[in-house]
């Protein structure tokens, strides 16, 4: 891709590419999870799935699978400072690099030494960064109001804990105030609060571009008020039938049982995590008995945990991605309800 340098914003755009929030060994993911269309996890951070989705399509950031961006997830120092180490194009004005945390053959070394040797960030102490420590709001404020140039501002803090500012971030934390980068939550600033992916996001969004993209129209969320659910789930379910079974599977070119229901529960509205482990700790608990089209049921098929995940679909059917017969399809329910263990029914809708 070729981006014309045509300023700060450019800059950063081009620097930023591959550049992933997300947690874990490295910040780069596959390039399969970044062909991903629109995250299924954003329901939670309303307020910041515009700027997710913007800066995704920009490529600025990617998600922590092919299906979601994990918003709540915290971000790291060593995440951080990648993100805007590989934005800037400055002359390096230190020339040391003093931390010993920071070990060579970390994915990190580099750009947090780039970092360090623009003077974007500083350690903890003379000799150390906690790279995998997550990064606070007020060291964020920091970072930015360097990383941007953001001069100072001699105007009072509006929070309510501006006392509660560190005195090293005091300065900062009324720039990016100014400059409307960051914002306080009904008057509370939370400094020393853990930033997350979403925020982060929204902190670019705005240090990149200015302003926030309206928020998405809601989504319809299905419910059992609709009249005939189960013709719904149908319409769903049908054009699926005969996709593929393929394990770690969430597309329409092939599923595995987890990902067929996160597949079709996105399509009516909700989003469910992305294993079928996850899954089962969500929901209202229901009786065998007493399930309704659109329940998921959950089943250990051997080995003492959840291995399988299927869409009651009412009068006594199963939808699901079934690995023995390597398809997505439709079945009597009751023989794998004699068959294996249920470990549970959860209602969604």
């Amino acid at each position: 891709m070729r981006i014309k340098k045509t300023g700060i914003r450019q800059t950063v755009m081009a620097g930023l590419l591959s550049v992933s929030l997300a947690g874990g060994l490295t910040p780069f993911l596959p390039q399969a999870a970044q062909a991903s269309g629109t995250f299924t996890d954003l329901s939670s951070v309303p307020w910041a799935a515009g700027s997710i989705n913007n800066l995704y399509e920009k490529e600025i950031i990617n998600g922590t699978t092919a299906k979601t961006f994990s918003p709540n997830q915290k971000v790291t120092r060593a995440e951080f400072a990648t993100i805007l180490s590989r934005a800037m194009d400055r002359e390096r004005i230190i020339p040391t690099f003093p931390f010993t945390d920071v070990a060579e053959n970390k994915w990190y070394y580099e750009t947090v030494k780039k970092a360090y040797q623009m003077g974007i960030v500083k350690g903890v102490s003379d000799t150390r960064f906690d790279p995998e420590r997550p990064v606070t709001r007020e060291e964020a404020a920091v970072i930015i109001a360097h990383t941007f140039n953001y001069s100072h501002s001699d105007q009072k803090l509006p929070y309510s804990d501006a006392s509660k500012v560190s005195d090293w971030a005091v300065d900062s934390v009324k720039a990016v105030t100014q400059k409307q980068v960051f914002s306080g939550d009904d008057g509370v600033f939370n400094p020393q609060k853990e930033l997350t992916r979403a925020e982060a996001a929204v902190i670019l969004q705005k240090a990149l571009f200015g302003s926030v993209p309206k928020p998405e129209p809601t989504r319809q969320v299905a419910s059992r008020t609709d009249s005939r659910l189960d013709e719904l789930l149908m319409r769903k379910v049908e054009p699926l039938l005969g996709t593929p079974y393929r394990w770690g599977g969430t597309t329409t070119k092939g599923f595995d049982c987890s990902g067929f229901t996160q597949y079709i529960y996105s399509s009516l509205g909700v989003d469910l995590p992305r294993t079928s482990s996850q899954q089962f700790e969500t929901g209202t608990a229901v009786s065998v008995n007493s399930m309704e089209p659109g329940d998921l049921v959950f089943f250990d098929t051997g080995g003492g945990k959840i291995s399988h995940v299927g869409i009651y679909m009412g009068n006594g059917r199963m939808a699901h991605a079934a690995s023995g017969q390597g398809k997505v399809t439709i079945n009597d329910i009751d023989w794998y309800l004699s068959h294996y263990r249920v470990v549970g029914v959860k209602r969604y809708l």
